[in-house]
């Protein structure tokens, strides 16, 4: 804290932790309050149900036992196994733990291996997005035991248009989850044929809803051909391919072509192999999974598909443009890729801001015309996509160079007030603080900021005010 910081509250950590619990113990007893009087309107049977639909769950163990139990779970119990797991691993290694073990047991009770590798696979993304969303529900249309060309068994995992919601880590963990479950029950690789990998093709040629990232024909090919688990799926769209139409594997359960765009496959391959490389290189490494090397070439590629052509890294910070694609009429504009002007970056986070939000001067939202308010979703250069507005007064302003030449760093609303009467131009509209931890979930490297006055000099250097 610097020398003209003066500490103007002490921190009382007793007093906090208390109120806390004493909070939670009050939403405890008001929701229990709640539960009771909806349990006995319910049991006047007038509504559809006789119970009340939505369970009571403590943590994300619970969560997923309730979510997933009632139609793919078939009696098996898996709270206390995954909580355990929990406590001791990361969620992504406790999701494919869990998922292995919930299909092996499942094969021992029931003997069918597709009921078992549906519900390992469910469960495991229902670990991996929190059970809270309808995702493992629907984002599975449900898994086959196909035949290749030469009689082989493989695995076909129907993905339907709801896997978007699941985001594209879970997507593509959800495939190589699928991998390892059919080595442990002895399930052949999938060898796909030509007119199987150019339907794929065609689909993402014909697919016109938006991505994140849409792969050249070359790196489809790569992924289609490589991957030891069929990426099949569920229609979505009404158009329909004209040149490979009618392709075998690429049916319903009843036989019937698949003749429509199948949008959970796009998903999966280009949001999900495609950009999360890096992390399913990280774990079957991690894993020794045999079979997946060729996510390799896709971990030291940006999401906007650009490579260096020579392969050397280079200090200069590249420019990334994608969240300029998506662009809305009537949406102002704040900063190009990489151009003076704009929000300055900061490490750091305030009390208001969480894992994806950013912190923002109010003098700046108030300069910016008030378009900038809390909870305002921002597009943001890096590191990540977006994220969500929140005020901040620990960092910068906005500076401006008005038409006489003078240099100001507006550091409060009346002084915006005065010089909007005036022509000034804008030189930088503050910073923006991101939590640094954010900046590895975004597989992104931290890159350099401007400098920090108050950490010039020591405890002693003194912030620059505005003039």
């Amino acid at each position: 804290m610097g020398g003209d910081k003066q500490q103007i509250a002490v921190y009382d950590e007793a007093r906090l932790v208390g109120e806390r619990e004493a909070y939670q113990n009050w939403l405890d007893r008001r929701a229990e309050e709640v539960y009771r009087i909806a349990t006995s309107a319910k049991a006047k049977g007038l509504d559809f149900e006789d119970e009340v639909e939505i369970p009571r769950t403590a943590d994300l163990a619970s969560r997923t036992q309730k979510l997933l139990e009632a139609d793919y779970l078939h009696g098996l119990n898996i709270e206390d196994d995954l909580r355990n797991l929990l406590r001791t691993s990361e969620r992504e290694n406790a999701a494919i733990e869990i998922a292995l073990d919930v299909a092996k047991r499942m094969h021992a009770r029931t003997s069918d291996i597709e009921k078992a590798i549906d519900s390992g696979i469910r469960v495991g993304l229902a670990v991996l997005t929190e059970a809270v969303l309808v995702a493992p529900l629907e984002g599975i249309g449900g898994v086959r035991i196909m035949n290749n060309a030469d009689g082989s068994e493989f695995l076909s995992i129907d993905f339907a248009g709801p896997i978007r919601a699941a985001g594209g880590t879970a997507q593509a963990l959800g495939v190589l989850i699928g991998d390892m479950i059919r080595r442990e029950l002895g399930v052949g690789r999938y060898v796909p044929t030509t007119p199987e990998v150019e339907r794929v093709k065609e689909e993402f040629g014909l697919y016109r809803v938006g991505m994140q990232y849409k792969p050249p024909p070359e790196e489809i090919e790569v992924i289609v051909r490589a991957c030891p688990v069929m990426i099949n799926g569920e229609e979505t769209e009404k158009l329909e391919c004209s040149g490979y139409k009618e392709v075998r594997n690429i049916v319903n359960s009843n036989g019937t072509a698949r003749t429509r765009i199948r949008g959970g496959v796009l998903l999966v391959i280009g949001e999900g192999l495609c950009l999360k490389a890096p992390k399913i290189l990280k774990h079957t490494q991690r894993l020794n999974v045999p079979g997946w090397d060729f996510v390799a070439q896709f971990v030291g590629k940006d999401k906007a598909g650009a490579e260096s052509e020579d392969g050397v890294k280079r200090r200069e910070i590249s420019k990334i443009s994608r969240f300029m694609d998506d662009i809305i009429a009537g949406r102002p504009v704040f900063g190009e890729p990489g151009e003076p002007g704009g929000f300055r970056l900061r490490y750091g986070r305030s009390r208001a801001s969480g894992l994806a939000a950013a912190g923002v001067n109010p003098v700046s939202m108030e300069a910016l015309g008030g378009f900038l308010s809390v909870g305002t979703q921002m597009k943001v250069e890096r590191p990540g996509k977006a994220c969500a507005v929140t005020p901040c007064i620990d960092i910068d302003g906005p500076t401006v160079l008005l038409d006489d030449g003078a240099f100001r760093r507006v550091a409060t609303d009346r002084r915006v007030a005065r010089l909007r009467g005036q022509s000034a131009q804008h030189l930088g509209l503050g910073r923006d603080s991101l939590r640094l931890r954010r900046v590895p979930r975004e597989q992104q490297g931290t890159r350099p900021i401007g400098l920090q006055p108050r950490l010039v000099g020591g405890r002693s250097g003194r912030r620059a005010g505005p003039p």
